[in-house]
C-alpha cells in the first residue's frame, strides 16, 4: 500500500488511505511523552517507561534527524478522526545493534487500542515506500525482539526477509530482517532493470561494523 508524498523536498506529510503520516514537529511532542509512558507501548522496546527528560531528549534527536537525513520520524494521524495513533519511523541503527552503523531501519508504534486493524501495517508500507521512493535508499532493516511475532508479521507483509538473529545485552534476543530495493515491491517503473519477481539474495554478503 504506497503513501501519496506531498510536497517537495523532505515531505511534511505522507497521505494513505486511513492515515496521514506528519513530519515530526514540537506539536507531537506531549501525545509522544504520554504515548511512552504506556507499558503495553514499551513492552519489547525499553525496560521501563520514557520519562521526561529522556522523552525532550529523543524528541529532540527526532527532529535534528530530519535536517541531517532528510528522513525521519512522523506521527500517525487517522484522517477521518484526526486521533494521534502513534508514528513510524526511518532512522540510522547506529553502533552495537547488530549491523552496520549506516544502516537505516523502520520503526513502527501504533497505540495498543488500535492493534489488530492493520494501521502499523499500513503506516510502515508508506514509510517503506518513501525510502526507496523518495529518499533513494538502497534497503532497509527491520529489527525486532524474537518474541514479537506480531512486529515480525508486519515485516513479512512489507516483503522484509529474515537475515539473522542477534544477541542484545542482557540476554535479549532480536531478529534482524532485510529488505533490498530490488526486493521492494512497489511500483515496477521503480525496480532495477533485469530484477525479475521472486528473487532473493542471501544474507552471506552481508558484513555489520557496530
Amino acid at each position: 500500500m504506497s503513501g501519496q508524498l506531498i510536497g517537495t523536498g523532505p515531505r511534511e506529510e505522507v497521505v494513505t488511505p486511513r492515515l496521514r503520516l506528519e513530519r515530526w514537529h514540537d506539536a507531537h511532542f506531549e501525545r509522544f511523552a504520554r504515548f511512552m509512558r504506556d507499558p503495553d507501548v514499551i513492552r519489547y522496546i525499553r525496560a521501563e517507561p520514557l520519562d521526561g527528560a529522556k522523552a525532550i531528549v529523543q524528541h529532540e534527536q527526532s527532529l535534528a534527524e530530519w535536517e541531517e537525513n532528510g528522513f525521519g520520524k512522523r506521527a500517525v494521524i487517522e484522517s477521518g478522526t484526526d486521533e494521534w495513533l502513534g508514528f513510524v519511523e526511518l532512522s540510522r541503527v547506529g553502533p552495537g545493534k547488530g549491523c552496520r552503523d549506516e544502516d537505516v531501519e523502520i520503526g513502527y508504534f501504533v497505540a495498543p487500542s488500535r492493534w489488530g486493524q492493520g494501521i502499523a501495517t499500513e503506516a510502515a508500507s508508506a514509510a517503506r515506500d518513501e525510502a526507496f521512493d523518495d529518499a533513494g535508499l538502497d534497503e532497509l532493516i527491520g529489527r525486532c525482539r524474537v518474541e514479537n511475532t506480531a512486529s515480525a508479521r508486519v515485516l513479512a507483509k512489507l516483503g522484509f526477509r529474515l537475515l539473522r538473529p542477534h544477541l542484545l545485552p542482557g540476554g535479549i534476543v532480536v531478529d534482524i530482517h532485510r529488505l533490498r530495493r530490488e526486493r521492494w515491491p512497489g511500483p515496477a517503473d521503480r525496480r532495477p532493470r533485469g530484477v525479475r519477481d521472486g528473487r532473493q539474495h542471501g544474507g552471506s554478503d552481508y558484513r555489520e561494523t557496530g
